[in-house]
């Protein structure tokens, strides 16, 4: 076959794929087996990603057709990309756009974290990854993370989830954790952040931490920003665009616990242990109304039967777990 030909067979493929995961993507029903599926095609070389951009971006023209209703699109959003492959797949596209309704693409949290994520983790399981500077992140259940080094800032994004950071000295270039329009930076140590209910917590294992907000995550500095430093065994939350809270006494073996398979609650609110154990089952956890949130509950879990574990801390309450596997429990 002609090389030319070849190669042009070849585009033609690897459009079709991406538009076959446009339509899976869409369909209301993605496994996180499918995303990981769905990154591990994407992340097979540049044209992989540059077809699925294309497809991505004809996807929302569509939309935008679909979702104007009351008048005639532009020209421009009728003419897809010169490379954008039209035939049978651009119908079965054009009723997931249908189907879809008003729901963006773009918008779905979890397929943007996805998108955005160099390093991520499904629920219940945990990893470790070296970074380009020789620092390590080990992430918690369903994480992510994304890396944006530049000279003079190892900067890391949590996008979602938690992870613990054990960074490499280097005087000439401040490590940071951006997360929730919060930055926590270092030179040397180690620590972890957490993103939980939209609050961030920063606790320090080893060294000192500055932590600053809001801010932006690539600002050189965090002069006439709202700061405070965390020392080690010490621990502070923010939420989203708040400055950082004071920092406060906080053991990090604890806090850490997850890294060898359990989780400990000391005198936790029982509507936070609930939210912090829910990260580890695929289940949305749901209280009926008039549940006391704020009771104060202690005890130790395993990470490899969080199931079991809310009905347990349940249990402690008087209160019983109903499950629809793969979709909710429910406490009543």
């Amino acid at each position: 076959m002609d090389e030319h030909l070849h190669s042009k067979d070849i585009e033609r493929r690897i459009g079709l794929d991406a538009r076959d995961w446009i339509v899976r993507l869409t369909s209301g029903n993605v496994s996180d087996a499918d995303l990981q599926r769905f990154k591990a095609w994407r992340d097979q070389s540049p044209d992989h990603k540059l077809a699925f951009e294309r497809e991505r971006s004809f996807w929302q023209q569509l939309q935008g057709i679909d979702a104007g209703g009351g008048g005639m699109p532009s020209q421009a959003a009728l003419q897809p990309s010169s490379r954008a492959l039209m035939g049978r797949r651009t119908f079965i596209l054009g009723s997931a756009v249908t189907a879809a309704g008003a729901v963006c693409l773009v918008a779905v949290p979890r397929l943007q974290v996805w998108w955005s994520a160099d390093f991520t983790t499904a629920v219940g399981d945990q990893a470790e990854f070296t970074l380009p500077d020789g620092s390590v992140a080990t992430l918690n259940t369903d994480s992510a993370v994304s890396i944006g080094y530049r000279p003079g800032l190892r900067l890391i994004e949590l996008l979602k989830g938690e992870a613990e950071f054990k960074i490499a000295p280097d005087r000439s270039s401040v490590f940071r954790v951006a997360a929730l329009d919060g930055n926590s930076s270092t030179r040397a140590g180690r620590f972890s952040v957490g993103i939980l209910d939209d609050v961030a917590t920063v606790t320090a294992a080893e060294g000192r931490v500055d932590v600053a907000g809001p801010a932006s995550s690539t600002a050189p500095d965090d002069l006439g920003v709202m700061s405070v430093e965390v020392a080690a065994n010490e621990q502070t939350l923010y939420a989203r665009g708040e400055a950082p809270r004071p920092a406060q006494s906080a053991d990090a073996q604890t806090v850490l616990a997850w890294r060898k398979g359990r989780i400990i609650f000391e005198g936790r609110p029982f509507s936070r242990a609930m939210a912090e154990l829910g990260r580890y089952v695929p289940e949305r956890i749901v209280m009926r109304p008039g549940i006391d949130p704020a009771v104060p509950v202690s005890a130790v879990f395993s990470t490899a039967d969080a199931f079991a574990a809310v009905q347990a801390l349940a249990k402690t309450q008087g209160l019983s777990v109903r499950r629809i596997p793969g979709v909710l429990l429910l406490i009543s």
